[in-house]
């Protein structure tokens, strides 16, 4: 009897339902939410990585390709750009009276880029372009003289207006200059009616969108979508050769690269930094030496594409805290 008692009890449970509790699949699908969001997090970051460094090595590339624009032309690339107040700076005469009468933050283009180092202008005054075929876009740039591409400086002032891009000037036969950058990816040119977003922004359109048409300016885009910005030293109207060199009477500063201040760093090196103009936002002067000695930058807005023209540290937002910028020479 008792063997009969220890084989029953030492028997396994006949009738114990197989599979998981209902504890045990929450408990799995806990821990598979948990790895696909960690999965997710980290995708999100080696492609923004990625996405950064791409966007550093274009504007690497283009800075180089400005400086051998400069060498053919002896000239950076003009400001000129739709909606920037460009005939502002010095009055409705166009004669500068003194540095306070320019606003550096105004001084970029986001169509001079792909119209000068490429050669997307007017086909009938510049580069192999067969204004009959609209297969076959300009490619390269003709060299009109000392006031700029396509009439960049009107009436000794610069003109703002897109539709400038179609004044040619110079001898149509001439000698072609470019192209001077080469576009890998196609995504990284766009086209611009010239209209502006709710935060002054220009609108850009890509190839199969409804508004996408070719005959518009281009624009050169970073790895997020955003047009770049090209900024140059302000020069007097028609100077393109020539820094502005007036002097502002009450800062003694002479305006340049280290005024504009969607391009000064977000964080400052104390040995680095050095005073210009206070910004908008929190009346901050601090810029640095190397901003103050640079003849052209590139900015891009960065993963948020989002920035604030008005300060360096704009917070709580901190919108310019990605800001990517590349100066030259």
């Amino acid at each position: 009897m008792g063997n009969r008692r220890d084989q029953h009890r030492l028997r396994p449970r006949e009738n114990r339902p197989g599979g998981f509790t209902i504890v045990e699949l929450l408990i799995t699908m806990a821990m598979i939410i948990l790895l696909l969001s960690i999965l997710t997090v980290a995708i999100a970051s080696a492609t923004r990585t990625s996405q950064s460094a791409n966007t550093r090595a274009l504007m690497n590339s283009i800075k180089q390709a400005l400086a051998r624009f400069k060498a053919d032309v002896g000239y950076y690339p003009p400001v000129l750009d739709e909606n920037r107040d460009l005939l502002d700076p010095w009055g409705f005469d166009g004669i500068p009276q003194n540095a306070d009468d320019v606003n550096p933050n105004n001084w970029y283009t986001e169509t001079a880029l792909a119209d000068y180092l490429i050669g997307y202008g007017n086909e009938q005054q510049d580069g192999h372009g067969n204004p009959v075929d609209a297969s076959k876009p300009a490619i390269g740039i003709r060299h009109p003289g000392s006031d700029g591409v396509w009439l960049a400086t009107v009436n000794g002032a610069a003109d703002g207006s897109l539709s400038s891009r179609n004044r040619g000037s110079g001898n149509p036969f001439g000698r072609v200059y470019g192209p001077y950058l080469e576009l890998k990816d196609e995504r990284l040119l766009a086209s611009t009616k010239g209209e502006l977003d709710s935060r002054d922004k220009l609108i850009v359109y890509f190839p199969g969108e409804d508004k996408y048409d070719a005959d518009d300016p281009k624009v050169i885009v970073d790895y997020w979508g955003s047009p770049l910005r090209f900024y140059r030293r302000p020069y007097p109207p028609g100077a393109l050769q020539s820094p502005f060199l007036v002097r502002n009477p009450q800062t003694s500063l002479i305006p340049s690269l280290a005024d504009i201040f969607v391009l000064r760093p977000f964080e400052i090196k104390p040995g680095a930094a050095v005073d210009g103009l206070p910004d908008t936002l929190n009346s901050d002067p601090s810029t640095t030496y190397a901003l103050r000695s640079a003849e052209v930058a590139l900015f891009s807005p960065g993963p948020d594409r989002s920035f604030d023209a008005l300060g360096r540290r704009d917070e709580p937002a901190q919108f310019n805290a990605d800001n990517i910028v590349e100066l030259g020479p």
